[in-house]
């Protein structure tokens, strides 16, 4: 117990450092990279906005390895709240409705911040493979929590066709890794659309 306290208390403090020290200096280039196009207006260098569009992504990046390093999210109540709050946002600007489906209450059951993070990271590359590929309008993602953890993405799109899987290989390749190093399981099907699927036994 005081080893696997000493380890949450190190990870907290890892990443308190990382979102006072790294976490400012980001949002500074990001706000400094802001006024410069203001500045400039119509004469804005494209250099600026892909300054200012990697200091976003690196951002959304660190804040998501700062979730997953907090022991105090290391519930499944926070992990579908989320990846909730994830999906809405990415899908916010597109053309691509998100529709989330969750239980009305999550049991409060632990788990550990190696499967929220290997759980996001598959679902995040899920959601991306949705947006670039899928040329859907609406995804569906519902969350079943009973002994296990069910996510399950559903898109209108074309399908993703199985025997041609050369652009999705590596995304695959890692969601089916992330899974089976939790001991959890992955599924990709062509049904009226994408249906992706993450499992995990709790």
């Amino acid at each position: 117990m005081a080893v696997l306290a000493a380890k949450q208390d190190e990870r907290n403090r890892i990443s308190v450092d990382m979102h006072d020290e790294l976490g400012s200096g980001v949002t500074a280039i990001r706000l400094m990279s802001e006024i410069v196009k203001s500045k400039m207006k119509d004469a804005t260098l494209p250099e600026i906005e892909k300054i200012s569009n990697s200091a976003n992504e690196l951002l959304n990046k660190m804040n998501a390895i700062i979730w997953t390093m907090t022991s105090s999210n290391d519930t499944i109540e926070n992990l579908v709240a989320y990846i909730r709050s994830y999906a809405v946002e990415f899908f916010e600007n597109t053309s691509i409705d998100c529709f989330f489906s969750m239980p009305a209450t999550i049991p409060p059951r632990e788990i550990s911040g190696e499967k929220r993070r290997n759980i996001f990271l598959s679902v995040k590359e899920a959601l991306n493979n949705v947006l670039k590929h899928s040329q859907s309008s609406v995804v569906r993602i519902n969350v079943t929590v009973n002994p296990h953890l069910t996510i399950e993405i559903q898109d209108d799109g074309v399908g993703i066709n199985l025997e041609k899987l050369r652009k999705f290989g590596n995304g695959l390749n890692n969601m089916k890794k992330r899974m089976a190093s939790i001991d959890g399981e992955f599924n990709i099907e062509n049904r009226e659309g994408t249906r992706t699927t993450f499992h995990l036994t709790l």
